[in-house]
């Protein structure tokens, strides 16, 4: 499967590990986790929990089989967070808020940032060409800017349809190198800033980039200069069953067949996280404390229409900026999608509200569970927010714009 934002256009593919089935009817234990919301919230006998509960369980009817978790966070603090479903069909582990998922295209916010980070930092320019940044550039890509690629307008083919046309698979190893092997082998399919066409291509080239101008490894360079200075449990580790992980399955006729792929490719995808940790970084759009203001203009400046490509989803409009989709109402949304793994993240326009919903099979709707999470927090008085797992206030720290030690703790989920 592509790791993909909405693209009705796209083939989807599904990749078996095994050829094994695992039925719904297998599990061992069926765990209902009604979630778990703000103290005040129970203090002042708010329903907002219950709801929520109710949206999860209408989203994954049965928690014998795989399901999904969500995290809701106000200014920084997660109030509520819960699991449905199994992370995992063989062993019987229940999905509960700490369970990790592969968040496939909404890491793509993250590469965008490093660039917009080193942009502020003059260390590179977003109207710069691709060619400043490869040995031995092909002639196309002097005409495809830094901006072209976070933007999805460079022209640029996907490289997952680049490697299956060379014949090879998603079961097949592949990884960065052989990806951007393939996408300097070939053209861009139309004129660099002519239309929005996602492409995974552009971030995995931006990770190189960002590599490049740094010296350093992609995922050392996000865990130095967001996850620690933020102190969120995340990590970028692509093709990893890191601790806590859930498995990812396709599912048919009601039995459910473990999905995995051997390919190694960032920039585009792969932070690990619990949906908790998402909603925790997302106060980062409020607050800037990495990159500042600076930072926060380009994440929307220069934004430009995807057209139709989320009607099928009821939006009719939309502009891409950076690794983001800014709304006409001024929300910022995502979706991920990789392997089994769907996940949506969206912040409310006011920036105080954010919602991470991430499933470990394709759900029926993932994107209106969402939604219907945030119209039932987005509303909420700052006094009911909680003090648990709450960032820094960015009245105490100034933004991070420079180099940040990585030795800060980080936080226990």
């Amino acid at each position: 499967m592509t790791r993909g934002f909405w693209n009705p256009g796209k083939k989807v593919i599904a990749v078996h590990r095994t050829a094994s089935l695992c039925t719904a009817g297998g599990a061992v234990v069926a765990v209902v986790l009604a979630g778990v919301a703000s103290p005040q919230a129970h203090a002042n006998g708010d329903d907002r929990g219950k709801r929520s509960a109710a949206v999860l369980q209408e989203l994954v009817p049965s928690a014998k089989g795989p399901g999904c978790a969500a995290a809701v966070g106000r200014r920084g603090s997660v109030v509520w967070e819960a699991g449905r479903g199994k992370a995992d069909l063989t062993t019987g582990r229940a999905i509960t808020a700490k369970t990790v998922f592969d968040m496939a295209s909404n890491s793509k916010q993250f590469t965008a940032d490093a660039v917009l980070l080193l942009a502020g930092r003059h260390q590179l320019a977003l109207n710069a060409p691709l060619s400043d940044f490869l040995d031995n550039p092909p002639a196309w890509t002097r005409d495809v800017t830094l901006g072209d690629l976070m933007r999805h307008t460079s022209g640029i083919a996907d490289y997952q349809d680049l490697l299956e046309a060379k014949g090879i698979k998603l079961t097949d190893p592949a990884g960065q190198k052989e990806a951007i092997a393939a996408i300097l082998a070939s053209r861009p399919e139309d004129p660099p800033g002519k239309r929005f066409s996602y492409s995974n291509s552009n971030y995995v080239l931006l990770a190189h980039v960002v590599e490049r101008v740094t010296g350093k490894p992609f995922p050392t360079f996000l865990q130095q200069e967001f996850f620690t200075p933020l102190h969120l449990r995340m990590t970028l580790s692509p093709a990893v069953d890191v601790p806590g992980k859930a498995k990812s399955y396709d599912a048919k006729d009601g039995s459910f067949t473990p999905n995995s792929s051997p390919w190694k490719q960032y920039g585009d995808g792969s932070v690990q996280a619990t949906p908790g940790e998402f909603v925790r970084w997302a106060d980062n759009y409020r607050t800037g404390r990495i990159g500042g203001t600076e930072l926060l203009t380009g994440v929307t400046e220069g934004a430009v229409s995807v057209g139709d490509v989320l009607r099928p989803r009821g939006i009719e409009q939309g502009r891409y900026g950076a690794g983001i989709l800014l709304l006409p109402d001024k929300s910022l949304v995502h979706r991920g999608d990789w392997e089994g793994f769907h996940s949506t993240f969206k912040v409310s326009p006011d920036r105080n509200t954010a919602v991470t919903v991430v499933c470990n099979v394709d759900s029926p709707d993932n994107f209106r569970a969402a939604d219907q999470l945030l119209d039932i927090w987005a509303t909420a008085p700052p006094s009911a927010t909680s003090t648990r797992r709450h960032l820094p206030r960015a009245a105490d720290h100034p933004p991070v714009i420079g180099p940040r030690a990585a030795s800060a703790a980080l936080v226990t989920v």
